[in-house]
């Protein structure tokens, strides 16, 4: 559904839905109006709602990416998704997921057990052992998952009562942006003065019926906060977005403007980031996701 927030009801949220004390405060240099939303590192509950961004659609968690196949998992199938929203985020580069652990047979899968990576510096916390899965039901799993700026996936150990079998767990850069409240001035300066290697475009064609959609695609695919209206992406084809990526004391800022006509379907994706890396990754990333 897509549904839009004001700011106090952003407050309020942030205040009910930040885990284990306080949300952290602003990364150094992120302005009064460019407030990161970090959570106090807990991870949501399986019941909490997450929804009414400032001015924009509500996004719950990405699309479900597969961590284990059931061919591969004798029968388990694990599918994993970040979870978006104020107060879901630990700070640093910490991300928060939520695991959906699925048994595709008949009978049932016990003494379920993920091991967290013994290699590459990835921490995993929140790990629970399942003692049974019933034949075709499912249940979930909520973690958090500190992999640093440059490691891309995590290999995991499950363990049943059968056998062990190897997971991939993905780790997306676009994941570990946090969502940053923005005006709109601060984003359009913020934009001019991030020209050449840190400016990257792309151009897309949407696919019939997904002009309205462009909205909640950004926010699926890119953890960041809307930054101008849905109204003015239904009146205009013009939205902005913007978010923060955290290198130790640092926080570098990640802005996301996208302009689409509705009628032909043509669009530009462009992404303006202090590290152009970041930039030309992310530009390829949204192109895939608008185009599809």
């Amino acid at each position: 559904p897509i549904c839009g927030g004001s700011n106090d009801d952003l407050s309020g949220m942030m205040m009910g839905l930040t885990m284990g004390g306080g949300a952290a405060p602003p990364p150094p240099g992120a302005g009064a109006d460019a407030t990161d939303l970090m959570g106090g590192g807990g991870v949501a509950g399986a019941g909490a709602v997450m929804g009414g961004f400032h001015n924009g659609p509500s996004v719950n968690q990405s699309p479900s990416r597969v961590v284990l196949k059931k061919e591969m998992g004798g029968g388990l199938e694990i599918l994993g998704s970040f979870v978006r929203g104020p107060g879901a985020m630990a700070p640093g580069t910490s991300v928060s997921m939520t695991l959906t652990l699925r048994n595709t047979k008949d009978s049932v899968i016990r003494r379920v057990r993920i091991n967290p990576p013994k290699t590459g510096g990835v921490k995993v916390t929140g790990l629970t052992e399942i003692a049974e899965i019933g034949p075709n039901a499912s249940t979930t799993m909520n973690i958090n998952v500190d992999a640093g700026m440059t490691t891309r996936e995590a290999k995991l150990d499950v363990r049943t009562a059968s056998g062990t079998h190897s997971a991939t767990l993905a780790l997306p850069l676009e994941e570990i942006i946090r969502p940053s409240q923005m005006s709109l001035d601060t984003f359009t300066s913020s934009a001019k003065s991030l020209q050449g290697f840190n400016e990257g475009k792309a151009k897309f064609t949407l696919k019939s019926g997904g002009f309205d959609r462009v909205p909640t695609k950004v926010l699926e695919t890119v953890n960041v906060m809307p930054v101008t209206s849905e109204a003015t992406w239904d009146d205009e084809g013009d939205g902005k977005w913007a978010g923060s990526i955290s290198k130790g004391a640092m926080s570098e800022r990640v802005l996301i403007s996208v302009s689409a006509d509705e009628s032909s379907g043509n669009g530009t994706a462009t992404v303006n980031c202090d590290d152009a890396m970041i930039t030309a990754a992310l530009v390829g990333v949204l192109k895939k996701a608008l185009s599809s």
